[in-house]
């Protein structure tokens, strides 16, 4: 069994106490310009899995598939954590994991498309996917 994830872009993005916290969520344009920006996760994990190792990978591509540079370097981060089965949970429930990763102010190349290509644990699927579009600056 695989885990249940939504992804969200927003400009900003905490957890608390379990929770997520999210500003500016759920766009697809950005720009043109610096931005700021987060990624939030929210996972339901298998009971099967808990107890183990799960590692979420997410790297920029930009619409050439290529990894989108920051500073000269690829665009991507990893995240490892650990889901604990909470006591008297019944067995077979899926446990909620919310992750969020505040990303340093980006600057992209405008009238370009990108994209977070997602995977856990090495399996990948196109709906845990997130793109977005850099809008073009004014006049061009």
């Amino acid at each position: 069994m695989s885990i249940q994830l939504q992804v969200v872009l927003a400009d900003y993005a905490v957890t608390h106490d379990g929770k997520l916290m999210m500003a500016g969520a759920g766009w697809s344009q950005v720009g043109p310009g610096p931005f700021a920006s987060a990624l939030a996760f929210m996972a339901k994990v298998p009971y099967d899995m808990t107890g183990r190792s799960i590692t979420l990978h997410a790297e920029l591509i930009d619409e050439d598939g290529r990894p989108a540079l920051a500073n000269g370097n690829p665009l991507a981060l990893d995240i490892t954590f650990n889901v604990d089965r909470p006591a008297g949970i019944r067995p077979g429930s899926d446990i909620d994991q919310n992750l969020a990763v505040q990303i340093p102010p980006l600057s992209l190349a405008p009238g370009k498309a990108y994209e977070w290509r997602i995977t856990v644990n090495g399996e990948q699927k196109q709906e845990w996917n997130r793109g977005f579009f850099v809008r073009a600056l004014p006049g061009s």
